[in-house]
């Protein structure tokens, strides 16, 4: 549940979007008396990463195992068998097509986030720059005593499970998608390619 850690992190920046933040230091900043300023990123890109993780996650396999459900269970008696064969292939091949479409919104979810929390390390490093130097690497930053009245006490972890999570999630719906279209060949609902060894199904 990789979308929990940036819930959090997002509820303890009073629901600010720490993705594509940028951070300012100010010249007398040092590691014992921090300044710096931080402009928040877009609050639509992490309610954008959220909604698909909680929707694509949660609800529509409970949707789809539901209408699923409702099929093999319907009365045999108001449908003829080759109906419900029918209508059991068209709902498959619905489920598929939104697994696909499914695929795009999360690999653009998992960009986001990945590009995201590079452009907010990327902004936290210019502190390597500082007389004295504030941080050796971004995970330092979690260290700071003071983030302007935010705790950014665990954020390179979170930031790091969400980004490791979305990839993740976006490889497991990649294989379900390409299993189900491997599925879609092989009950003859696509078209075969002439010529092509591997297209050619056994009589």
């Amino acid at each position: 549940m990789f979308w929990f850690p940036q819930i959090r992190f997002t509820d303890g920046h009073c629901s600010r979007c720490l993705l594509y933040s940028d951070v300012e230091y100010n010249l007398n900043a040092t590691s014992a008396a921090l300044y710096f300023r931080i402009e928040f990123g877009e609050q639509e890109v992490c309610e954008y990463t959220i909604a698909v993780a909680s929707v694509f996650c949660l609800i529509y396999p409970l949707l789809a195992a539901a209408a699923y459900l409702l099929l093999y269970r319907r009365d045999s008696q108001e449908m003829r068998e080759e109906n419900k064969i029918d209508l059991g292939h068209f709902l498959f091949l619905l489920h598929i097509v939104v697994e696909l479409a499914i695929v795009i919104l999360v690999l653009v979810s998992s960009c986001m986030v990945s590009h995201g929390f590079k452009l907010l390390c990327d902004s936290l490093l210019k502190g390597r720059d500082t007389t004295p130097k504030i941080l050796d690497s971004c995970s330092d930053a979690q260290d700071f005593e003071d983030w302007r009245g935010y705790d950014g006490s665990n954020f390179y972890t979170s930031l790091s499970v969400a980004t490791a999570g979305s990839w993740f999630q976006f490889v497991a719906w990649l294989m379900q998608g390409l299993l189900g279209l491997w599925k879609l060949w092989r009950l003859n609902m696509l078209p075969v390619l002439p010529g092509i060894p591997c297209c050619i199904r056994e009589e």
